[in-house]
C-alpha cells in the first residue's frame, strides 16, 4: 500500500540493496524517509531505541491531530501531517520530533490553538515559556488559573467571552447532537451549564471553544446563518449586563 505525505519528495519504491552479499526487498516509503507501516518488517529498517512513555507522547499528538481535524472539517489527512516535515519541530517530522518532551506540547499546542498546520517555532516557544505551568494548562486544556496565586495574591477574573459547544453522543441506537452557546469565564462555567441541561455523562463529551467555528460539521448542521448571526453580534459585546443570560442551545436526535 503505497501512501504519500505532504511535502514528501518520495513518495515510490526505493531501489533494492544488497546486504551481507545477498539482495534486500525495496521498502515502500510514506514520503522521503519512513517506510508503510502495513509492510511486514525488513532486514534494512531502521532500528529506534524509545522509552514507552516518549511513544505516548507521538500518540498523543497522533489522537490530537486527528481529532482537531475531524472537529474543524481540516481537509488534510492527520497521517500525512505527522509524517510531513515541519518548521514547528526544525524540519523534522512529528512522528519522530515528538518523542521529545517539548517537541511534544508544541504539537499540542498547535491543534489545541487551531492556528494552522504549521508554526514558527520560536513563537510557539514563547506561548509555553509564560508564566510556567499554569498558563500551560489555559493554552492546551482551557483551564484558567485559580483566583489566588501561591503567595495569597488575588489574580484578576477573567473577563466574560462567548464559548461555543458541540456534542454529538450515540448511544442506545439513537444519535443526538447538540449546539450550545454562552457568556462565560471559563471552559468549566460552560461545562457545569451543559451538565445541568443535558447530564454530566454528556456534558464530558462536549468540544467546547471560545468563539464560534463555523466550520464545524455539528455547526454547519445545526445552526441557522441568522442564529450564527445573533451569536456573533452578541460576541462582540460580552460586557453588557444582558449578556451574561445570553444562551442558545440547539439539539437534533435520531431514534434508529
Amino acid at each position: 500500500m503505497d501512501m504519500s505525505a505532504a511535502g514528501s519528495i518520495d513518495a515510490g519504491q526505493h531501489p533494492g540493496n544488497r546486504q551481507n552479499g545477498r539482495d534486500v526487498e525495496p521498502t515502500r516509503r510514506i514520503g522521503a524517509l519512513f517506510p508503510d507501516p502495513l509492510d511486514e518488517d525488513g532486514a534494512a529498517d531502521e532500528v529506534v531505541v524509545t522509552t514507552r512513555r516518549a511513544i505516548g507522547r507521538v500518540a498523543l499528538v497522533a489522537t490530537e491531530t486527528a481529532t482537531r481535524f475531524q472537529r474543524d472539517a481540516v481537509e488534510h489527512d492527520p497521517m500525512s501531517w505527522m509524517f510531513a516535515p515541519r518548521q514547528l519541530f526544525g524540519g523534522a517530522a512529528a512522528v519522530d520530533a515528538c518523542l521529545d518532551r517539548q517537541d511534544c506540547m508544541r504539537g499540542i499546542l498547535l491543534h489545541g490553538l487551531g492556528i494552522g498546520l504549521d508554526a514558527d517555532r520560536s513563537a510557539m516557544d514563547e506561548l509555553l515559556a509564560g508564566d510556567g505551568d499554569e498558563r500551560k494548562g489555559r493554552f492546551l486544556f482551557g483551564h484558567q488559573p485559580s483566583s489566588r496565586s501561591s503567595r495569597g495574591r488575588r489574580r484578576t477574573t477573567p473577563r466574560a467571552r462567548m464559548y461555543t459547544a458541540t456534542i454529538v453522543d450515540t448511544r442506545d441506537n439513537r444519535m443526538m447532537q447538540v449546539f450550545h452557546a454562552s457568556i462565560a469565564r471559563d471552559v468549566d462555567e460552560v461545562r457545569t451549564r451543559l451538565a445541568g441541561r443535558f447530564g454530566p455523562d454528556v456534558a464530558d463529551l462536549a468540544d467546547i471553544r471560545q468563539g464560534v467555528h463555523v466550520a464545524s460539521p455539528p455547526v454547519l448542521a445545526l445552526v441557522p446563518e441568522p442564529v450564527l448571526d445573533l451569536i456573533r453580534n452578541m460576541e462582540q459585546d460580552c460586557s453588557s449586563p444582558t449578556a451574561r443570560h445570553f444562551a442558545v442551545d440547539i439539539e437534533m436526535g435520531i431514534q434508529a
